[in-house]
């Protein structure tokens, strides 16, 4: 974690590299009536202080809100321990939810026989994409296992086979507390882009750390970022990041 060397907010130094570690923390808080993302841009503005006094208000409950931060003063302290999540927790206690996985069952959607997952066909030879159950790829090596279809039991024990990994992930890799709907998200996203992409995204450095160093000016736009099939940006992509997002940031489980 970088330290802030100056004061931040009214009066105060405004060092730019202390003014974005500031506006990367307020963005990573819960502020009653923020609802946007401030822009990262290392300059002190009226924008950044009103937020600094509506956290202070908010979150601290300060009488006077004074819209400063100072380098071992109580606002910064409290910016980097509350993550404006109530009833926040270690990642490795949680379990996901049943309806994160009501929700990743419709998503993927149940097939009996196996189909290419590009063009959604049933197929009765192997071919690249194959796919059963809830949205399990078919190795070569499988095909024997799945050509001639499977029963919805069957396939319910290979999809909890399958997402056990990606739990683990999570509860392992995530440092930060979390709430149970930013957990399901997390593991809605790591199902998708699997498991490796995920340990090295942006989005797990700033979820671990808000004022990590990354390409990306916030975690919403790192989360994001993961909208491309085979190197073209996808709608179908950019809907499933925005339902992920959603569930991450409002708790609001719902498909597109």
């Amino acid at each position: 974690m970088d330290k802030i060397t100056g004061s931040v907010g009214r009066s105060g130094v405004n060092r730019a590299a202390d003014v974005t570690l500031i506006q990367k923390l307020l963005n990573a808080q819960k502020i009653p009536g923020e609802t946007t993302q401030l822009i990262v841009d290392g300059k002190i503005g009226a924008k950044t202080i009103s937020r600094i006094e509506a956290f202070q208000k908010n979150i601290m409950k300060m009488i006077n809100p004074d819209g400063r931060v100072d380098p071992d003063g109580r606002t910064l302290k409290t910016l980097l321990e509350n993550q404006g999540r109530p009833g926040a927790k270690a990642a490795n206690l949680y379990s996901f939810s049943v309806k994160g996985i009501n929700l990743l069952k419709s998503i993927e959607g149940l097939a009996t026989k196996p189909y290419d997952d590009q063009t959604g066909r049933d197929i009765s030879a192997w071919v690249k994409g194959a796919t059963i159950g809830y949205g399990h790829l078919i190795s070569s090596a499988e095909w024997s296992k799945y050509e001639n279809g499977i029963t919805e039991a069957q396939a319910q024990s290979l999809f909890q086979a399958d997402l056990n990994p990606y739990v683990n992930t999570i509860k392992t890799r995530v440092t930060a507390m979390v709430t149970q709907n930013e957990f399901d998200a997390m593991v809605l996203l790591a199902f998708n882009i699997g498991e490796r992409a995920f340990i090295e995204s942006s989005a797990l450095k700033l979820i671990n750390n808000p004022a990590a160093t990354t390409a990306y000016t916030s975690l919403e736009a790192a989360w994001k970022a993961w909208n491309k099939s085979q190197g073209v940006v996808s709608r179908g992509l950019i809907n499933r990041r925005q339902a992920e997002w959603n569930i991450y940031s409002k708790g609001v489980y719902q498909k597109w």
